[in-house]
């Protein structure tokens, strides 16, 4: 080969190689830039649905609002941050905000969203003449949200370190409140996830497991002064089923009427709390009767139910006329029973209104709308 064919040849060996290197980076390039259009039509996609979820909410004569809102966290994830948000029903007389809250959502997965509460949040309710308001924080609060076709499937909420305090006004004294409770939580856990096709559970609406469990609770200033401030730990796990179709967040007045419509009902397949010396577990079923009323049967589990009974009646939650009957009724099951422990199994019905505790009146129960 002359100098000049091998002059060429390298000349095309350099061409071919550069290409090879300019080939791969092209095809990087293309797909940095559909990737970065991808994100931005994610973000400007979040930006939609939450604008719509807004004005959806004051549509419905509900407040959703808030100070800023930014999403960021290019390139891996969607970092949404919203300053001081807000939202209120006045017809069903409750309000909520928080400093901040940031919320984590990856592009190709926007119904899933990872989020954390920073600061203090407030909520204030209304309700019979009072009005509650509760303000606190936490050590570490984290929520993941799953939606599926616009309805919930999936909510956790995961906090430790939890610090509140509860103030309850009068109307006609809205300045100085009749009682202040506090309370800190050590750790605290609620999931929910949908239930789907399950043919023991009512046709109409849909259904959510549900879950709450509370450890190292310290609760001072409450009514039931007999019972001490020190609670162990509190357990719940039901199945709501027959649910109305809502949107997320929005509870309105026509829920427990749609529940109730939808042949409703609720599944207590646990329940348990240690508070100081008094232990109480129970499982059951309810629903509403035809006047509104909840009605069904469960069966409890009680130790220390002198000390309870007394403590209800202090607290105004138990008329002083059931108490003495309450209690002989669970005193006589208490010794025919025979637990070395003092614990009882007794049962419990809900029925026209009324709480029956074995064959004892405990207490009447209103209407729930």
């Amino acid at each position: 080969m002359g100098p000049c064919l091998q002059i060429a040849q390298d000349g095309y060996d350099y061409k071919f190689m550069r290409l090879r290197l300019l080939i791969p980076l092209a095809v990087l390039a293309v797909l940095a830039v559909l990737y970065y259009w991808a994100w931005q039509n994610s973000a400007e996609q979040v930006r939609e649905e939450v604008t719509a979820w807004i004005e959806e909410e004051r549509a419905a004569g509900r407040t959703a609002d808030y100070d800023s809102f930014r999403v960021g966290g290019f390139p891996y994830r969607m970092q949404i941050e919203i300053t001081a948000p807000h939202l209120a029903d006045p017809v069903m007389g409750w309000s909520w905000n928080a400093d901040k809250i940031t919320a984590f959502v990856l592009p190709y997965r926007l119904n899933h969203a990872v989020m954390v509460v920073e600061g203090q949040q407030r909520m204030e309710f209304r309700r019979l003449g009072r009005r509650e308001v509760i303000t606190g924080s936490a050590a570490d609060e984290r929520a993941s949200l799953v939606l599926r076709g616009g309805d919930l499937e999936r909510f956790a909420v995961e906090t430790s370190g939890l610090t509140a305090r509860r103030e309850i006004y009068l109307t006609d004294q809205p300045f100085t409140p009749e009682r202040v409770e506090t309370i800190t939580v050590g750790a605290l856990e609620l999931h929910t996830r949908r239930v789907h096709d399950n043919d023991d559970l009512p046709t109409l609406g849909h259904h959510h497991a549900v879950m709450v469990e509370a450890q190292d609770i310290i609760w001072n200033g409450h009514p039931y002064e007999g019972l001490g401030s020190d609670i162990t730990f509190v357990l719940l796990r039901v199945l709501a089923a027959g649910l109305p179709e809502t949107g997320v967040g929005s509870i309105t007045p026509d829920f427990l009427p749609g529940w109730h419509q939808n042949d409703g009902i609720l599944y207590l397949d646990e329940a348990a709390m240690r508070w100081s010396e008094i232990e109480v577990a129970g499982t059951g079923v309810f629903q509403l009767d035809n006047q509104h009323r909840p009605e069904g049967e469960m069966t409890i589990l009680v130790s220390g139910h002198g000390r309870a009974i007394d403590a209800l009646v202090a607290g105004g939650a138990l008329d002083p006329q059931y108490a003495d009957i309450s209690k002989t009724v669970l005193d006589v099951i208490a010794a025919i029973g025979g637990d070395p422990e003092g614990r009882i199994r007794a049962p419990m019905r809900l029925e026209d209104g009324t709480v029956f505790l074995g064959p004892a009146e405990m207490m009447q129960l209103p209407p729930l709308y």
